[in-house]
């Protein structure tokens, strides 16, 4: 081999090695990006990937879960970010989703429950804070029976947040009792005659293994021909905790 044939072999061996060495060092290289999964979960702020690589959380990146895809970034100093995990296509851990009734809901002279026509939800599977505010008005000897329709397999618990089917006035008693069910049990709640407008605010917790549509159900508890109301600007939110 000649001296000019070793010293491009050489000089290519040189450029190779540069190169690896570039790619290696963040120092060289500089910050990047890619995507992850999560191996394992320390209880220190960091997340091991399947790579071996410890990983900061940034304080957005809320329960981290063993699979979770990803987005680390590592700086040129060579430390690792975790920005958070990639979207499913479904409601993310901390998002909230919401309705909101734009207008009145009318419903005379029947107990059969039904979904509102507004505060209604896609979800799915997750667990979920269960938020409500409704106003509603209706004869007294009517009142509003409330509850929850939900995909196959839900479960939760659940308080209405308003006065007893008994309350005679607005200084009402609230129910206290609690539902361990959602999506079986109903519950009748007080009125005091079509017109006086009082409230309610569900709250709860819902588990959701299957994806599919939530909503808030409703009817009159005892059949009248006076309308039992849900009102306009009701609301219904859930919000994924896990």
């Amino acid at each position: 081999m000649t001296p000019e044939v070793l010293a491009l072999d050489l000089a290519d061996a040189v450029r190779e090695q540069a190169v690896n060495t570039g790619t290696d060092t963040p120092a060289i290289r500089g910050s990047d990006w890619r995507m992850a999964t999560v191996a394992t979960v320390s209880t220190n702020g960091t997340v091991t990937t399947t790579d071996g690589i410890p990983v900061r959380r940034m304080e957005t990146y809320v329960s981290p879960t063993v699979g979770d895809l990803i987005y680390i970034t590592q700086s040129s100093a060579g430390d690792w970010l975790a920005w958070g995990r990639s979207s499913t296509g479904g409601v993310a851990i901390g998002e909230t989703v919401p309705a909101r009734k734009s207008v009145s809901t009318s419903r005379a002279s029947t107990t059969t429950l039904e979904a509102d026509p507004h505060l209604t939800l896609t979800v799915s599977p997750g667990t979920y804070k269960l938020d409500a505010f409704l106003m509603y008005d209706a004869d007294a000897a009517a009142d509003l029976k409330l509850g929850w329709s939900a995909p196959a397999g839900t479960t939760g618990a659940w308080w209405p947040g308003a006065a007893d089917s008994g309350m005679a006035g607005l200084a009402a008693s609230p129910r206290w009792g609690a539902v361990t069910d959602v999506g079986t049990t109903t519950l009748p709640l007080g009125a005091i005659g079509a017109g006086t407008i009082v409230a309610a605010r569900p709250v709860g917790t819902v588990v959701i293994t299957t994806a599919g549509t939530f909503a808030l159900m409703w009817a009159q508890q005892v059949s009248s021909a006076t309308p039992t109301v849900l009102r306009g600007q009701s609301t219904l939110e859930l919000r994924r905790i896990a």
